[in-house]
């Protein structure tokens, strides 16, 4: 029978800009489709980037920050990116492989997988952190540097490996490369966020490790998805539609969908923003609804937002009753853990010699205050400098350790990096007074190290900032997701099923702290009160052999429905181990490659 053609808006919406979206959109639009993507957030760049609360996504506060952070459930905070690029502009641009996919349906063949990371790596312009100046010269970077050599003398049953990260991040050629692409360049070469074009014709800057990153600093220098697929995706015709979310997902009797969207309207009068921002009644939205059709729709919104809208038109709207049961489970948290390391041994001998010499002063004893001064001093004197945890780039490092039952990838440990509190302090307010932009970070840098050298206490209280442990891996618990009233997923997460796990992050936390010297604390937010923040949200729409084991196959395609793909942390069947970004676009190239082997037979799913 001859095939009815049926006039769309576009050949291929993509609902999501992170990394499956992305790639769906840059493969679609180079094989001739029109493609248009709808992304809740807006375009992301250091001019708009604030500090104070408008960096968090909160659209109804008219806050339209690339960051999410809000409970779901009882035990899971997830932290999620709203923006043109996804969570590429929250994540920390770490790019490692999973060596091992024997828990994933039988079509994907980890010898296979090689070539769909090289090409995601080739993309994403994954480069190992570098040890020449100034990104060798930071010193919480290096202390983790040391623990790793130490632990894999010491542990050798445990550690695997340790040592610098591939990133996506633009850093400066050593001194030696010089002239790249017209860049700004000194007497040694590149300089720290000068401005240069990269491999695909898109302006970026050379990551400058004086900008603190989740201020602002990376924006420009990560290679963030909108300045590779997303930007080649444009010059191939896709378009890109910010601040539009997507809700309900209506299937068409001649074939493909359309889709119902929120186009989200910031307030442009300061004075009703302001207060749409910050009373509590909330003034009437000027949001607007629409819908746009498409032949193929691919739905891309991140483990929680894909899994939240497929549930949703399944459940309330009732659009798409027939998903696989399957959909809403087997949701894992990667096994994302922090503790803390403090390089201060002299921490609580400093801290008592200043609330001892404090207390001399009102009770005028001269004896106590030396004893005090003596302590502080002290201190001071036979500790190591400060290692400020917020300067340089977050998972510059790491420390790879076997599994509990001695396989490999069972966990990490990477360094964290954030601004402290005195100087998030100062860029709050300075963000309030309009007069924040991510480059002044390091004026604030400038007045605390001042304040640290002349003025008692800021020099202990610069030492007394702890580095982060980011720990993950293969842990034991899975969750499920369920709808609450309003239609908004929740995650029933079992976690005394991790106890184990977390007991074992613990163990190595313990160690690594011992091996530099350094205290340990334990995250007693999770373990007190079983709450945790998870920045690598996997499953709710799990891939499959068939309907009654996912909902999805092998390439994203949902059982049933050729003409509906899912391309997301959602579709990852299991707990990965490493940081899970590069593995979701490693299979969603593979995905694309499949459903575009036979470009004119894939996106023209049946005939009438």
């Amino acid at each position: 029978m001859m095939k009815q053609e049926v006039d769309r808006d576009a050949d291929v919406i993509v609902i999501g800009s992170g990394f499956g979206g992305s790639a769906a959109a840059l493969r679609f639009s180079e094989a001739g489709q029109k493609v248009i993507v709808l992304e809740r957030g807006r375009w992301i760049t250091r001019a708009s980037f604030e500090a104070d609360p408008d960096a968090l996504w909160n659209p109804h506060r008219q806050r339209f920050g690339m960051n999410e952070l809000r409970p779901r459930g009882r035990h899971i905070i997830p932290w999620l990116g709203a923006g043109v690029g996804g969570g590429s502009h929250v994540y920390a641009a770490t790019l490692k492989r999973r060596v091992h996919f024997d828990d994933f349906p039988r079509a994907i063949a980890e010898e296979d997988m090689d070539r769909y990371y090289r090409r995601a790596e080739t993309m994403m312009g994954a480069t190992r952190y570098p040890e020449h100046a100034p990104y060798g010269n930071v010193r919480a970077t290096q202390l983790l540097y040391q623990a790793g050599k130490a632990l894999a003398k010491s542990h050798p049953e445990l550690v695997e490996d340790w040592g610098a990260i591939n990133l996506g991040i633009s850093f400066t050629p050593p001194p030696s490369v010089a002239g790249v692409n017209g860049s700004a360049v000194g007497d040694d070469g590149p300089v720290p966020g000068a401005r240069f074009i990269n491999q695909h014709g898109c302006e970026q800057r050379y990551s400058d490790p004086a900008d603190q990153s989740l201020l602002g600093g990376d924006i420009g220098a990560k290679n963030s998805l909108d300045r590779n697929y997303l930007f080649l995706a444009q010059e191939h015709g896709a378009e890109i539609r910010a601040l539009h979310q997507a809700d309900k997902i209506e299937p068409l009797a001649g074939g493909g969908y359309r889709v119902h969207f929120i186009r989200y309207v910031e307030e442009k009068n300061g004075w009703r923003r302001f207060l749409r921002n910050w009373l509590p009644s909330r003034r009437p939205s000027q949001d607007t609804a629409g819908s746009l059709t498409c032949r193929r729709l691919v739905v891309a919104a991140g483990a929680i937002g894909s899994t939240e809208l497929l549930m949703r038109n399944r459940d309330v709207h009732r659009t798409l009753p027939d998903l696989s049961p399957c959909l809403g489970t087997r949701y894992a948290s990667n096994g994302d853990y922090v503790s803390l390391m403090l390089p201060f041994r002299g921490f609580f001998v400093g801290w008592l010699g200043f609330i001892l010499a404090l207390t001399a002063i009102f009770a005028r004893s001269v004896w106590l205050g030396g004893i005090g001064a003596l302590l502080y001093f002290g201190a001071l004197l036979f500790s190591r400098a400060p290692f400020d945890p917020d300067i340089g780039v977050t998972n510059s490092d790491y420390i790879r350790f076997r599994h509990r039952d001695g396989s490999s990838q069972g966990a990490y440990i990477e360094g964290g990096r954030y601004p402290t509190p005195i100087r998030l302090g100062l860029a709050v307010v300075m963000s309030g007074l309009g007069l924040y932009k991510p480059r002044r970070y390091r004026l604030i840098v400038h007045v605390t190290r001042f304040l640290r050298r002349f003025v008692p206490p800021f020099a202990l209280i610069a030492r007394s900032w702890p580095i982060p442990l980011l720990e993950m891996g293969r842990d034991d618990a899975v969750g499920t997701f369920k709808l609450d009233a309003a239609g908004q997923a929740e995650i029933d997460y079992p976690f005394e099923a991790n106890n184990d796990f977390y007991d074992y992050l613990d163990r190595i936390g313990k160690l690594t702290s011992k091996a530099v010297s350094s205290w340990w604390f334990p995250n007693l937010p999770a373990r007190m009160l079983q709450r945790i923040e998870i920045p690598h949200n996997l499953g709710g729409v799990p891939m499959g052999e068939s309907p009654a084991d996912g909902v999805v196959d092998h390439a994203g395609r949902v059982f049933g429905r050729d003409d509906l793909m899912v391309l997301d942390g959602s579709i990852v069947p299991v707990t990965l181990g490493p940081n899970p970004a590069l593995t979701i676009l490693a299979l969603a190239e593979r995905a694309m490659e499949v459903v575009c082997a036979d470009t004119n037979s894939a996106l023209d799913p049946g005939s009438v």
